[in-house]
């Protein structure tokens, strides 16, 4: 090791910080439910190959099903948790261990990359402005496929860097097979190293070349290709189904584009990520006002960058996907290294530590972002959604001991649904989805249509039965009065 690294103790006290906080994590949550999109994308999926033994790749596609495949996200993670399964046993903490290997795989390899961009004495710093950002430690939480996309996303960029064609490799494997959104960025990280080797010089840029260059890539191309040829053959295209409001579908009129574009505004600086980009704009104005050259691999960061931003903005002109602040992780990371950059190149010194300090104290505010009822929350993004398990508990105990039926009990987004797929339980006992029924389940944390949250303060036709909180998540039953009426007709 560098032994300058070993004298500056601050670089060997951050990382094991970070790693504690990780491992703190991993026991609070090890037993937590599935929660948010993981129900879909981790638990129903891992089902479909656990009880089926492997025996199809292929998904059910038919909506009316229990288990439906997303399809245009390729099945790895549910592959995967599956083959875990059937390994440590049916358990949730098997998901939330994996997801502290992938833990301890970022923080190396984020550390192997920093090492290469910022001087000695910052390294420490620069590893906690980037691990303990909120966003990414919710989604080590809740174990999601979006933490080990993002793991594999800080690999694959690292053997960019340091020209280690077998790490990007493995590196895009998992990128790519994750979901949808790491194709994309393994298309991106393609350009991104093409357009190293052009300002290295590093070969004539041939079509050999080009094709020289894509070979890391090319095992998860193959993959990806017969997967999706498969699917297509089996199930038709993704999106046939798709109507005029869904998220796949072209914005209906300007109103819903300036919207969908106010959506990716707040979801990019939300949770205290606003601090970076503030820095970040101010960093790109000293660096334009000074005429500072940027070195080779500061230009293939800003590249990057620019490039996920401008796939981000295309989004919002042909899809009406909803923005999750998850989905800019990898943009973010890439912000936040130039931008720490900026600060240590151009700041006085004698502030750049408080500037750190103040970057880390806005990021610990990311967990206490609690908007009004009528902004939806991106609660897989906030360690604030914490109490929900526990809640959760609490509720389903009180329906067990009142011995409520659920075939008369309906919720909102996480709270409906299949115990099975949800808490790994050995029993059906499914909660539904229609509004018309004698019990419903109300939480802050399905994000309910205003509509439907104001129609509960209607005393006329729900009453609470009970009420579960702690701050800042409640759950709460209602009675429908209209539904007990209609019995006694």
């Amino acid at each position: 090791m560098n032994p300058t690294l070993v004298k500056n103790k601050s670089n060997l006290i951050f990382p094991v910080l970070i790693v504690f906080v990780y491992v703190l994590l991993t026991i609070l949550s090890l037993n937590n439910c599935y929660f948010w999109d993981n129900i879909q994308q981790i638990s129903k999926e891992a089902h479909w190959f656990y009880l089926t033994n492997f025996n199809s790749l292929l998904i059910p596609a038919n909506s009316g099903a229990e288990i439906v495949a997303t399809g245009y996200h390729p099945p790895l993670m549910g592959i995967m948790t599956a083959v875990l399964w059937k390994v440590f046993g049916y358990h949730m903490w098997v998901s939330h261990i994996f997801a502290f290997m992938w833990a301890v795989i970022l923080v190396y390899n984020v550390w192997k990359l920093i090492r290469l961009l910022f001087p000695v004495n910052f390294m420490g710093w620069v590893m906690v402005v980037l691990l303990m950002e909120s966003t990414l430690l919710t989604q080590f939480a809740i174990g999601s496929p979006d933490f080990i996309l993002f793991t594999a996303f800080v690999i694959s960029l690292r053997a960019v860097i340091e020209r280690k064609p077998l790490l990007l490799s493995i590196g895009i494997f998992f990128l790519c097979c994750i979901n949808m959104r790491g194709i994309f960025a393994g298309a991106i990280l393609l350009i991104a190293l093409y357009y190293f080797n052009y300002l290295q010089k590093y070969e004539k840029h041939t079509l050999r070349t080009f094709f020289k260059t894509m070979l890391p890539f090319l095992p998860t191309l193959i993959v990806l290709i017969a997967y999706f040829i498969y699917y297509f053959i089996g199930h038709g295209w993704f999106f046939s189904e798709s109507t005029t409001t869904g998220h796949y579908s072209i914005p209906t009129g300007m109103s819903r584009i300036i919207k969908h574009f106010a959506e990716f505004g707040l979801r990019s600086i939300e949770n205290g990520r606003f601090i970076i980009w503030f820095l970040g704009i101010y960093m790109a104005y000293l660096t334009y006002k000074s005429k500072t050259l940027l070195t080779q691999i500061e230009k293939v960061l800003l590249l990057l960058f620019l490039l996920f931003t401008g796939l981000y903005v295309l989004f919002i002109f042909i899809t009406q996907m909803p923005f999750s602040a998850r989905y800019f992780m990898p943009q973010f990371f890439i912000l936040t290294i130039l931008t720490l950059l900026g600060v240590i190149r151009f700041l006085d010194k004698r502030f750049t530590h408080f500037i750190f300090m103040l970057i880390i104290c806005f990021e610990l505010t990311g967990h206490f972002w609690i908007y009004p009822d009528k902004i939806a929350k991106s609660w897989d993004c906030t360690l604030a959604h914490l109490p929900y398990y526990g809640l959760r508990k609490e509720c389903f105990n009180y329906i067990e001991s009142e011995k409520l039926d659920y075939k008369e009990i309906s919720a909102g987004f996480c709270l409906s649904g299949n115990s099975r797929y949800i808490d790994l339980t050995k029993n059906d006992k499914t909660v539904g989805s229609d509004i018309k029924c004698k019990y419903y389940l109300y939480s802050n944390i399905s994000n309910v249509d205003d509509s439907l949250a104001k129609s509960f303060q209607n005393t006329q036709k729900w009453i609470p039965v009970k009420k579960f909180e702690k701050w800042p998540v409640f759950i709460i039953i209602y009675k429908n009065k209209g539904y007990t009426e209609n019995l006694k007709l």
